[in-house]
């Protein structure tokens, strides 16, 4: 084979491994995993052996995971339909979280200032404990929501949200402060895994 054909044999296989890899996360992230027929601790657990730190079993089917760089924190709560990024970035979301139907967490991003990269930026996006996002509020990339807040169904978060918040709107804004949650404890329902 000639220098050139043997280069192009090569970047296609490259290219046919990469693929496989990802065509095997899917199935095992999204098909199995995210399978209606999958019982919630046995969803917990094909996470936990992939390599997600899942911390609770509350995670509804459809959610759909990019990757394994991501940390779940006790009696969080993922609807259905979810959609994390994390394919080559990191999500981080603390306890008791609750993430509504849809909601879109991103960590790719794109560095307008170099032509030729455009789309090679992955950034560690946070929800820290005790947040609430609406019915298919977006998170951006490289964003942190700080503890206690709340974002509003359809909302697009751009920035970093300080603690203890109600943010609504495109981009969200903060339009209120909320009151800090007074300390309690867990319901049996979440307790037993199921919802608050």
């Amino acid at each position: 084979m000639s220098r050139p054909t043997t280069s192009l044999v090569s970047r296609l296989l490259a290219a046919a491994g990469l693929d496989l890899g990802i065509a095997v996360r899917h199935v095992v992230l999204n098909v199995v995993a995210g399978s209606v027929l999958l019982p919630r601790p046995l969803r917990r657990l094909v996470y936990l052996l992939a390599g997600v730190d899942a911390r609770t079993s509350n995670v509804f089917p459809g959610v759909r995971l990019t990757g394994t760089a991501l940390s779940l924190g006790e009696q969080t709560f993922l609807n259905h339909d979810c959609y994390l990024d994390v394919g080559k970035g990191r999500i981080d979301i603390g306890a008791r979280c609750h993430l509504a139907p849809a909601v879109m967490v991103l960590t790719a991003t794109h560095d307008l200032a170099a032509a030729d990269r455009r789309a090679e930026r992955y950034l560690t996006t946070t929800i820290e404990d005790d947040v609430w996002l609406g019915a298919r509020a977006t998170v951006l990339p490289g964003v942190t929501i700080g503890r206690g807040c709340v974002v509003a169904a359809g909302a697009v978060v751009t920035e970093d949200c300080a603690p203890g918040g109600l943010y609504a709107g495109v981009p969200a804004r903060r339009v209120r402060d909320l009151a800090p949650a007074a300390p309690s404890a867990p319901s049996e329902a979440v307790l037993a895994g199921g919802r608050a």
